[in-house]
């Protein structure tokens, strides 16, 4: 399956995003991955994807979520690193629905038509960039007041704190295998709700929200 590239990426940038996906691959496995698909079902559920939606999903890693849409009338799965890109397009070989891989930086103009896409969905990849606002604002360029839009990240606070609470109970490698102790080293961004809020703020307004397990945050965002 072909990947396209779609405007400039900083050849640094992409191989530290290869490094950074093949040193912690998704899925997870164990309670991480229960918590993962449970992240997945909350998003999709504000997504509401129809038969007949375009969808974006920016920041599509290993394609575990585009996985998980139901069948769409065209699905574009984008990512920095083409590892990433890789391993999606090869988790939908031999499947009837073969969504469109992109290799792009959302920190750069996307370069789709406002309102090409009736689904935008931007899950876990704030934290990853160094300018989320600049992502945000990618987003904003490329929707419509109509255009469903949903995001999510990790509360970083209350994540670290099960993760050391685990750690002193000897627990943490039992039920967390493979994931770090500390902030993720690929997260650049420490994200709570009011951050979410907070960069968002004069380009979208929050229509719904869902918090997932009180270490993940997913709203749902209107145009203004």
């Amino acid at each position: 399956m072909k990947i396209k590239r779609l405007g400039d990426v900083d050849p640094g940038l992409l191989e530290w995003n290869d490094q950074m996906y093949s040193k912690h691959p998704t899925p997870y496995t164990g309670i991480a991955g229960f918590i993962e698909r449970a992240r997945v079902r909350a998003v999709l559920k504000l997504a509401e994807v129809g038969h007949n939606d375009s969808v974006l999903e920016i920041g599509c890693e290993s394609g575990n979520l585009l996985a998980s849409i139901p069948d769409a009338k065209r699905i574009v799965g984008a990512d920095i690193s083409q590892v990433a890109l890789e391993d999606a397009a090869n988790r939908f070989e031999g499947r009837q629905l073969l969504p469109e891989f992109l290799q792009l930086d959302a920190q750069q103009p996307l370069g789709f038509s406002a309102g090409e896409f009736d689904v935008i969905i931007c899950s876990e990849t704030l934290e990853h960039v160094h300018d989320p606002r600049s992502l945000l604002e990618n987003i904003h360029k490329i929707s419509t007041p109509d255009t469903r839009i949903v995001i999510s990240v990790p509360i970083e606070a209350p994540k670290i704190f099960v993760k050391k609470l685990l750690n002193v109970t000897g627990l943490f490698k039992l039920f967390f295998k493979g994931i770090e102790m500390r902030q993720s080293e690929w997260h650049l961004q420490a994200f709570s709700k009011e951050d979410l809020h907070d960069i968002s703020s004069g380009l979208f307004e929050v229509t719904r929200d869902k918090t997932v397990w009180a270490i993940h945050y997913v709203v749902r965002l209107s145009k203004k």
